[in-house]
């Protein structure tokens, strides 16, 4: 007598091959996306905390303002983001703005990452 085969119990090894390529390949991602995350939340509470500073101790200008960002940078240890800000005075009102590029690398390709905060200081 001919048995008929039995039902297959589990995953197939193709199937497992297929589901840990797309966790590896999320995985790949996120190990590049996650510090650029960290440092953008970085420059968001260093933007917070100088115009925390500006409203109980305000800046008399650019320079004075362009000192504090630089003190948070290095208390955050970013100092390589120093290049990266502009301090400007229009009408009285100060403006620092953050403009800075990363890049994701999605195997297929690379996908630039522009990143820009401004912060507005009365």
């Amino acid at each position: 007598m001919n048995r008929l085969p039995a039902r297959q119990k589990g995953a197939s090894v193709i199937g497992t091959v297929i589901i840990l390529v797309i966790l590896g390949y999320a995985a790949y991602i996120a190990i590049q996306y996650v510090p650029q995350l960290i440092e953008s939340k970085s420059v968001d509470s260093i933007l917070r905390s100088v115009e925390d500073q500006q409203k109980t101790n305000p800046a008399n200008g650019v320079e004075d303002a362009k000192a504090a960002v630089i003190r948070q940078l290095q208390i955050n240890e970013m100092n390589d983001m120093t290049d990266s800000f502009t301090v400007k005075q229009l009408d009285g009102a100060i403006t620092i703005e953050f403009s800075y590029d990363r890049e994701l690398n999605l195997v297929y390709k690379k996908q630039p990452m522009h990143y820009r905060k401004t912060l507005h200081l009365d």
